[in-house]
């Protein structure tokens, strides 16, 4: 076993060195590079969510400022020295500055498919066009009870977008992790590999610099009984 071992030491060496580099290059083909995908596609997915967020939270700010705003014309509108033509004209305008973020809500939505645009946008458009050309009590108050019923559909999706970042935090952790794993093993396996080859090196250079001790006893010249050397 050992004169096989010192025989054929130097194949045995390339073999394994070229078959660790081998599986350290498909290592970081397939496993590597597929898991870091993995983990690029869950960051986009949050981060798509973290600015669907911002997005919701954004409009529902703005749509209670201009609801807000509302609320005081129609405080104005009860006191009896106001010009019911001016505070009427006020109120139209505060229903055209309220569709503005309660439509983008509602874009907002259908981009994740919550609803179809077109058509809550068209019942919500006539709604609001029928309630400034006809302005009464009940008209204003069904354009804002519809308005708030699209902001809190969308105020709703808000933990919903939170308990799935939740969720992809936890799988980006454990993927972070075995992919440091395969990294390491990934590493360990060339190391391996480079380590082999380089003692494949070594008992070639050793082969060539150093003979066996029957060769360099076969190369010297015989030396006669008498002890002098040959005759030329």
């Amino acid at each position: 076993m050992r004169t096989f071992v010192a025989k054929h030491g130097k194949v045995i060496a390339l073999i394994a060195g070229f078959l660790f580099s081998t599986l350290g290059a498909l290592w970081a083909l397939l496993v590597t590079d597929n898991l870091t995908g993995q983990i690029q596609r869950l960051s986009d997915a949050r981060s798509a969510n973290s600015t669907s967020i911002d997005r919701l939270n954004r409009l529902q700010s703005e749509y209670f400022i201009a609801n807000q705003q509302g609320d005081l014309i129609f405080v104005l509108a009860a006191q009896a020295a106001a010009d019911a033509d001016f505070v009427a004209d006020l109120i139209k305008g505060n229903m055209l500055d309220r569709a503005t973020p309660v439509r983008n809500m509602l874009g907002e939505l259908a981009l994740e498919h919550q609803l179809d645009y077109e058509k809550e946008s068209a019942a919500y458009t006539g709604l609001n066009d029928e309630a400034r050309a006809n302005l009464t009590a009940a008209n204003f108050r069904a354009v804002k009870a519809r308005e708030q019923e699209i902001i809190a559909k969308g105020q709703a999706r808000v933990p919903e977008l939170m308990k799935q970042n939740a969720e992809i935090d936890r799988a980006l952790n454990a993927k972070q992790a075995q992919q440091s794993r395969n990294h390491i093993l990934g590493v360990t396996m060339a190391i391996i590999g480079s380590v082999v080859l380089l003692g494949a090196n070594l008992i070639t250079e050793r082969a060539n610099t150093v003979k066996p001790t029957a060769e360099i006893a076969a190369e010297q010249p015989e030396v006669p009984a008498s002890g002098l050397p040959p005759e030329q």
